[in-house]
């Protein structure tokens, strides 16, 4: 599983508001059976600035929400999507953002 590695998300009655997660754990980590993910919705009013990446998935507009991040079992993220690691800097800047204020 890569880093920035886009699922369905697994949590099907949180599905309508955030359809999708994203794996934020570098694949150093691979050994371990969960992952940290962050969940991925449309809606612009979830979306916080400064911590929520604008991206594009399947053609369409969404927003990673830094801050909301949970760990998921790795055996539960079985529909992959597409990787969005060219958002890579603004993911990271987004990281940067909640936990150290910079």
């Amino acid at each position: 599983m890569n880093q920035f590695d886009i699922y369905v998300n697994p949590v099907v009655k949180g599905r309508k508001r955030y359809p999708y997660v994203c794996s934020l754990q570098n694949r150093l980590f691979d050994g371990l059976t969960s992952r940290i993910v962050a969940f991925v919705c449309s809606d612009e009013s979830i979306a916080f600035d400064k911590i929520s990446v604008l991206v594009t998935i399947s053609s369409k507009k969404y927003f990673v929400c830094l801050n909301v991040i949970a760990t998921i079992e790795e055996s539960r993220l079985q529909e992959f999507v597409e990787n969005i690691s060219d958002n890579r800097e603004s993911l990271l800047a987004a990281h940067d953002a909640l936990f150290t204020g910079i």
